[in-house]
């Protein structure tokens, strides 16, 4: 999924300001005007791929577990429950734990809080009071799990609110190998912006004496940021990928092939200038498992390489603080 997300969000011609999935289900906020666009963006990368949207309603938007209201210009929560939801739980006459019935009471209640905004917690531990009483749980046990679970939920909230400060404080550091030269001008940069810079040495034991292991071809190697040049001009194209390489460099090579509207930058390039470029030629410039670290990097290269031909939007997500490092290094 996640390719298909980059390979089709990279087709339109505009930013997507919110874009979130679990699974397979998808939050997205873009303008009114274009919900069409991205749906015929998605629809077009398999014919047997077809996706489908739901728009608000009354300011409001049910997914997953939860209802998005817009409130004014913030989003806001509350606990969703589908018209199938049936209220039925583990009843409290049944032959299950007491360790299982008191854990009920707490999933509840975590539903009605943590899903919530403030406004909504009162009704909604109504509404928890009553599913418990459906299944037949006495006052005097639900209460008791009710104020035990509201009381740790709220210790938690305080503890976790002294914690981001106290790590905003003191544990603002950025962990970079030391490069001679380089790294000096980095230290004032990042402390411009709060950050300490600490340094490590990039050669280890086993960088010395090598692994007796078979190198991997490059077209096998996969989350790697890629960069490949045109044959006819100076341009260059930087992307990345979780899947093979070859993979990703087959996709680039076909999509020519495609309807005009789902052609990338690098199809515009080979038809509009009638250039072609190296595709036996691919260089890795990193290889990164975490997709937001892979991202950065990617919009890093891109950032270096005053010859690509990315469009404006593969890089207006990386931080401004880099812009100031780039013009410094």
């Amino acid at each position: 999924m996640e390719d298909l997300e980059v390979h089709c969000l990279n087709l339109l011609d505009f930013n997507v300001i919110t874009f979130l999935r679990y699974i397979d289900d998808t939050f997205a906020i873009l303008p009114n005007d274009r919900v069409q666009d991205v749906v015929d963006a998605f629809n077009s990368y398999h014919p047997r791929l077809k996706f489908t949207y739901e728009l608000e309603n009354d300011n409001s938007i049910n997914f997953l577990d939860t209802t998005v209201i817009r409130d004014d210009n913030r989003l806001i929560t509350n606990w969703y429950r589908k018209p199938t939801f049936s209220g039925l739980y583990v009843n409290y006459f049944s032959g299950h734990s007491v360790k299982h019935k008191s854990n009920v009471v707490k999933g509840l209640v975590d539903r009605a809080l943590l899903l919530s905004d403030s406004r909504y917690h009162e009704s909604n531990i109504e509404i928890v009071r009553s599913i418990l009483s459906n299944n037949c749980y006495p006052v005097k046990f639900a209460n008791r799990i009710l104020k035990e679970r509201i009381r740790e939920i709220e210790y938690r909230d305080v503890v976790t609110t002294n914690e981001k400060i106290k790590n905003s404080e003191l544990n603002r550091f950025i962990k970079l190998p030391y490069v001679k030269n380089i790294s000096e001008t980095l230290v004032d940069s990042f402390k411009r912006y709060g950050f300490r810079v600490v340094f490590t040495m990039p050669k280890k034991l086993d960088c010395i004496i090598g692994r007796r292991k078979d190198k991997l071809d490059d077209e096998k190697k996969n989350c790697v940021v890629y960069k490949f040049d045109c044959a006819n001009c100076e341009s260059c194209y930087i992307g990345q990928t979780k899947r093979h390489l070859k993979t990703r460099i087959d996709e680039h090579m076909s999509n020519i092939r495609k309807n005009s509207d789902n052609h990338s930058v690098v199809s515009r390039h080979r038809l509009n200038d009638n250039h072609e470029f190296k595709w036996r030629d691919v260089s890795i410039l990193h290889q990164e498992s975490n997709v937001k670290n892979r991202e950065i990097a990617e919009m890093f290269h891109i950032k270096r390489h005053n010859n690509a031909i990315n469009s404006m939007r593969d890089t207006e997500n990386l931080p401004s603080i880099y812009d100031n490092i780039l013009t410094n290094t």
